[in-house]
């Protein structure tokens, strides 16, 4: 193939050198050199060489991360505390279901307490509504005849049969609660003096509404006498049926949380040295409670937790809402009645 033009060739060009030997008579470094110099690295990136992290940028580093945990974690807590009020939340419903199931067998609630025997302690509506929460074979094992909670479960211990009321109940405890899954020594030996003999037991969260009439327990913080004669739902010895209830089932409370107290036996979900420790009344207020165990006494007879703002109320319906301690007292207590014939504007009920 020929070439229209062709390039000025040297006269004294040789054919046959090498690209070494045209370089040693230019002076240039060969093709070796070259070589050994990329090979030694002389060529090499500045960058390539470089490793590690300066004191500056590690702690750059540790500042965005600790700006991150910062922002993270109280909404992982946030997550946390929500998720635990809607379990919460669904206990209600579970026990209100049990409660509707119990009334649609029987044609009445559960009595807010009741006595096993003349000299017995009383036993609550969480134990009658044991066969429709799915414990049955608990409820088969209680001797409701039986004296004292404590003789009850000592006979228990004694005859090596699993205790009803020692064993939790997770429907009937929300999980936010500092004191749940706590186990109670009641007894002589027991937070409180106490007649009967030594037992364990599980408290309970979820409490009736007796009305807004109040119970006394200033008298005798051992031994108060509950109510008898009260204007809302569960109290003591007393059953009422729906059709009581013609302040409408949506505007009537049927329980409520409260936080357990520092005397756990305030609200045993089988059964209990006082009449009204099944129960509260809406005399009190709707208002936070503390942890101080000289004035747990105070926090006995009404709803609180340790949720933030407010608690789980449950209405006759079935519905659970969680209602804010800002709650108008008056409003608070014309939800505790059954029949009290007040007019609620809907919008004040759950702000």
């Amino acid at each position: 193939m020929a070439f229209s033009a062709s390039l000025p060739i040297d006269a004294n060009f040789d054919a046959n050198l090498r690209v070494e030997d045209v370089c040693r008579r230019s002076g240039s470094p060969s093709a070796s050199s070259y070589h050994r110099s990329w090979s030694q690295g002389r060529f090499k990136s500045r960058v390539g060489a470089r490793s590690g992290f300066t004191l500056v940028e590690l702690l750059v580093v540790i500042a965005v991360i600790g700006v991150l945990v910062g922002l993270l974690l109280p909404a992982v807590q946030s997550a946390r505390a929500a998720a635990r009020r809607m379990t919460c939340s669904n206990n209600s419903k579970q026990f209100a279901l049990a409660i509707h199931n119990y009334h649609s067998a029987f044609q009445q609630f559960p009595s807010g307490s009741r006595r096993s025997s003349p000299y017995g302690f009383w036993w609550g509506m969480s134990a009658a509504a044991l066969p429709f929460m799915e414990q049955a074979q608990r409820f088969e094992t209680i001797n409701f005849g039986a004296g004292p909670c404590g003789q009850h479960l000592k006979d228990l211990q004694e005859l090596g049969a699993a205790d009803p009321a020692s064993t939790p109940i997770q429907t009937l405890q929300c999980p936010s609660d500092i004191r749940s899954g706590d186990q109670l020594l009641s007894g002589p030996t027991g937070p409180l003096p106490r007649s009967g003999d030594v037992g364990y037991l599980y408290p309970t969260n979820y409490l009736g509404m007796a009305g807004s009439s109040d119970a006394d327990i200033t008298d005798s913080i051992y031994g108060c006498q509950g109510i008898r004669n009260g204007d809302g739902l569960f109290y003591t010895d007393q059953s009422r049926r729906f059709r009581d209830v013609t302040d409408g089932t949506s505007q009537t409370i049927l329980f409520g949380e409260r936080a357990i107290p520092e005397d756990l036996g305030w609200g045993w979900p089988l059964c209990g040295g006082d009449e009204c420790e099944h129960y509260v009344t809406a005399k009190a207020g709707l208002f936070k409670g503390n942890h101080n165990p000289a004035e747990y006494y105070l926090h006995l007879q009404h709803y609180w937790s340790w949720h933030e703002g407010g608690c789980h109320i449950t209405m006759a319906d079935g519905s659970v809402h969680f209602m804010n301690y800002s709650l108008d007292y008056e409003i608070y207590n014309q939800l505790a009645t059954r029949s009290g014939h007040e007019v609620i504007v809907a919008e004040n009920l759950f702000p």
